[in-house]
């Protein structure tokens, strides 16, 4: 079975090395695939919502390591979740796996890894990725069967984060900022459902506004419909609404970071007049205001 694993560990220390150096001697047969290890340190809604947004590309069923763990005083309980899919997860229960659980068929069963026998020995309070998450990931990966990881826990006992939804008002959307990508590219918590409800279609021009500054850009399907430079709304690969730049950063254009409320509007064509002439570009402008 594979595991595939997200965390925050980044790879600038050895943290994501050596929990891999345990799943390897634990289980040297189980292949790893490695999801994402760069969510922002301690953002455990990051977590979720990435982790989720994988799952449909991953292979099923598989084990799936989790690990965005904020240290406390009294540590978070680690929990194995099984999903209708066959799939387990192994994380902290905080929920950083429960949107990702919903996406392979929900919760069916769940255990407190609460048996010591299946940790690292002599487990650091403070590495738990390494000493009780990856080695207990490895043993379920290599075939354990859930059960015998620990304690039974009651499905509604675990934690869950439900995801923050877009709100329509007539011809805009309110929605947030859910992720900044390498690119600089924003992922909305806005789906196209919610622009064509506003009576947004492709090509129309729209208005977007962040941070305290507006926006004017094209709806389009591609950011790479744009001029080199210029700001798009678009469909991105997850099916999500995005705002890019073509061969840019929008998060830096925007000034914009993940968790900003963003409003996205139809801007409606105004008549000309002798007070208000048509003005023609060349290409569409995009221009921000302060």
């Amino acid at each position: 079975m594979f595991l595939t694993f997200l965390s925050d560990l980044g790879v600038e220390d050895p943290f994501l090395g050596l929990c891999k150096g345990v799943i390897a001697r634990v289980a040297p047969e189980v292949r790893v695939l490695d999801v994402l290890h760069s969510i922002a340190p301690q953002d455990v809604e990051m977590g979720a919502v990435m982790l989720a947004s994988a799952i449909p590309f991953l292979p099923a069923p598989a084990v799936h390591l989790a690990v965005v763990d904020p240290f406390r005083t009294v540590p978070t309980r680690a929990v194995a979740v099984r999903a209708a899919d066959g799939s387990i997860f192994v994380a902290p229960d905080n929920g950083v796996a429960s949107q990702a659980w919903e996406v392979a068929g929900g919760a069916v069963e769940a255990y407190v890894l609460d048996d010591q026998s299946l940790w690292n020995a002599n487990a650091a309070r403070t590495f738990r990725a390494r000493d009780v998450f990856s080695p207990v990931a490895a043993r379920l990966a290599d075939g354990l069967p859930i059960e015998q990881v620990g304690s039974r826990l009651d499905l509604a006992e675990l934690e869950r984060i439900v995801p923050r939804q877009a709100r329509l008002h007539d011809d805009h959307v309110h929605g947030e900022i859910v992720q900044v990508d390498h690119f600089g590219n924003l992922t909305l918590n806005i789906q196209r459902h919610h622009v064509e409800a506003a009576g947004i279609v492709l090509g129309d021009n729209v208005e977007i506004r962040c941070g305290g500054k507006t926006l004017q850009v094209c709806y389009t399907l591609t950011y790479g419909e744009v001029p080199a430079g210029r700001v798009a709304l678009c469909e991105d690969s997850f099916r999500t609404m995005c705002v890019a730049v073509n061969q840019g950063s929008a998060a830096a254009q925007l000034r914009s970071t993940r968790g900003e409320p963003i409003v996205i509007a139809r801007v409606h064509a105004v008549a000309p007049t002798p007070q208000r002439p048509l003005r023609v570009y060349d290409e569409a402008p995009s221009t921000v205001t302060a």
